[in-house]
């Protein structure tokens, strides 16, 4: 296995909302495999596919087109992606090529949650947790 090796995992969170997180390199060679697990995620009923690349070491031109793609594929239905990224050198792509404008994007995974999670759910979770009590 290679240090920065691609992985991308999709869970579903809420009814409304899946999550793809991805680590390692997304590149020519990785695209695909972003694709087809941003298309699980759509599958699963959501109506927001969350991207979290805050492990991502490496972002070029194929992964970015692969976002570009999958949101216009995505809203085409009715639906959206959201993007999480806090890395400077990923952040910096994102928005020189102007991508942040297009889409919703979060410097981390618990401000998209905090923003894009209903707020009952919120303040239930926060209600069962042993920092609130």
């Amino acid at each position: 296995m290679y240090l920065d090796e691609f992985r991308a995992a999709v869970a579903k969170l809420t009814r409304e909302l899946a999550l793809v997180s991805a680590s390692g390199e997304l590149d020519l060679y990785s695209a695909g495999c972003l694709r087809a697990r941003i298309e699980e995620a759509d599958t699963v009923g959501a109506d927001t596919v969350l991207v979290d690349l805050s492990e991502i070491s490496f972002l070029d031109s194929a992964g970015l087109g692969v976002l570009v793609q999958e949101t216009e594929r995505l809203e085409g239905r009715g639906h959206s992606l959201v993007l999480v990224t806090n890395d400077p050198r990923t952040r910096r792509v994102v928005e020189v090529t102007g991508l942040n404008r297009v889409l919703r994007t979060y410097a981390t995974l618990q401000d998209a949650l905090a923003d894009l999670v209903p707020q009952p759910l919120t303040a239930a979770v926060r209600r069962r947790s042993p920092e609130a009590a």
